[in-house]
């Protein structure tokens, strides 16, 4: 609501104040409840993420026993092995972890879940959560797109090679020296692929995308763009690969790029992107990175489970349960959404955990009144962008956290925002209108 006076409260960078404190002076964990007596009943998790995580998490505190399933060999899930160090260390990430594991979850790693596992967990297991995340890259779409060409690397393997060697030492660092990375993508991931390239010594890092500046910054953020452009990331907007060329041993050589421009439509919709003839260009490069999205595996369902799947092929729910079209069966996160946030990732499988329970300890699926009001209040919109804020005084800026310099940083992995001081934070607390919206509910 801020936003509509002047700019939003920095709410993460207050809660990361608060999240570091508590670690940075060992206060150990604080629970939301004591946890209860085991009862004897446990649920299988597949996955080891965000969402993983928090349904283990909050089931664990309720009492029931969780085996979580993970294919990476380390906890985490694309937090883990796709956000690179220098955005957010895994030590700080791991702290999480670890609040996890204290309330005797067990873990089992190495181990990508199979369609006979799932048949036998159905028999040896109280309730089954699938929250899995989304790990195969998108194609670029461009022509003699192939998994085969050498110099063709995926975000997803890319970013794991690189993460996984600089957080754990395990497998080959990725050492581009020399070499000209191509990135196609706009998002949050293609960011990572980019800046993780500059750090790993390209010699040229360039990201290719459809659309324009304002977009690109709308999909990520003002500071994580700007902070490439700072560290030599080029950006090539309204553009797109056409061909990918290789030489006659498949190794890649160069890419055609077609260019668009907007042209605007004249009912009004969104403006149309159309290919502006004669103006493509070429670029030679070793590599091509397509991060243009991520789908979901989901092979590992039986297939005589026959279970529902949405438009865009991830497990249907009604969103509010999170129980699938299978008794016994829920799912949250990536695989019930598609690609998320890490928050949203982790309020779904808080719900769905809490669902769970009450499958487990009353044999029915059902919403305590808490979650139907918020349900209730979700729907309602109870933020309305268009409101006219008054009885404030606008212009108070929004604190910024410091961040390391572009020299300092690009050639390593140290972490890039250093966060707010106690005095920055208190500042722009104060920004905070205390909107204290009031519901009432007539049964």
């Amino acid at each position: 609501r801020r936003a509509n006076l002047d700019e939003p409260v920095s709410i993460m960078e207050l809660k990361r104040l608060g999240a570091d404190y508590e670690s940075d002076h060992g206060l150990g964990f604080f629970h939301p409840f004591e946890q209860k007596s085991k009862i004897g009943k446990k649920v299988a998790i597949i996955g080891a993420g965000p969402a993983g995580l928090t349904g283990a998490y909050y089931l664990s505190l309720e009492g029931i026993d969780c085996d979580v399933y993970e294919e990476l060999p380390v906890l985490g899930g694309e937090v883990a092995v796709g956000v690179p160090q220098y955005r957010m260390p895994y030590e700080k990430y791991y702290k999480d972890i670890e609040a996890v594991k204290s309330l005797g979850v067990n873990f089992i790693m190495n181990t990508k879940v199979t369609q006979d596992m799932l048949r036998r967990f159905e028999k040896e297991y109280d309730a089954i959560l699938i929250a899995t995340g989304a790990r195969i890259s998108k194609k670029a779409r461009a022509n003699n797109e192939r998994p085969e060409i050498k110099g063709y690397w995926p975000a997803i393997p890319f970013l794991d090679q690189i993460n996984l060697y600089v957080k754990w030492g395990i497998g080959e660092e990725v050492d581009l020296s020399g070499k000209t990375v191509v990135c196609v993508g706009g998002g949050f991931t293609s960011m990572d692929v980019v800046r993780c390239s500059i750090r790993a010594n390209a010699k040229r890092v360039v990201m290719l995308y459809r659309r324009d500046e304002k977009t690109i910054i709308a999909n990520t953020s003002y500071e994580e763009y700007h902070e490439a452009v700072e560290e030599g990331v080029e950006f090539i907007f309204h553009s797109a690969v056409e061909e990918i060329v290789t030489d006659e041993n498949d190794q890649l050589k160069k890419l055609i790029v077609n260019r668009f421009e907007l042209v605007p439509d004249p009912d009004g919709g969104r403006p149309q992107l159309v290919k502006i003839e004669g103006a493509n260009f070429e670029i030679e490069c070793d590599y091509l990175i397509p991060a243009v999205s991520q789908s979901l595996d989901l092979q590992i369902l039986p297939e005589e489970w026959d279970i529902k799947m949405t438009s865009w092929n991830s497990i249907a729910t009604n969103t509010r349960d999170f129980q699938t079209s299978k008794e016994g069966l829920f799912a949250a996160g990536d695989c019930e959404y598609g690609p998320m946030t890490i928050v949203n990732a982790v309020g779904q499988a808080k719900r769905a955990a809490s669902v769970i329970s009450r499958y487990i300890y009353d044999g029915k699926v059902s919403l305590t009144d808490e979650e139907i009001m918020e349900d209730h209040l979700k729907r309602l919109k109870v933020y309305n962008k268009n409101e006219k804020i008054t009885g404030w005084m606008p212009g108070l800026p929004r604190a910024v956290s410091q961040k390391l310099s572009a020299q300092e940083r690009k050639t390593n992995n140290k972490e890039v925002n250093l966060g707010f001081t106690g005095q920055e934070a208190v500042a722009e607390a104060e920004r905070c209108m205390r909107c204290y919206y009031i519901a009432m509910a007539v049964v």
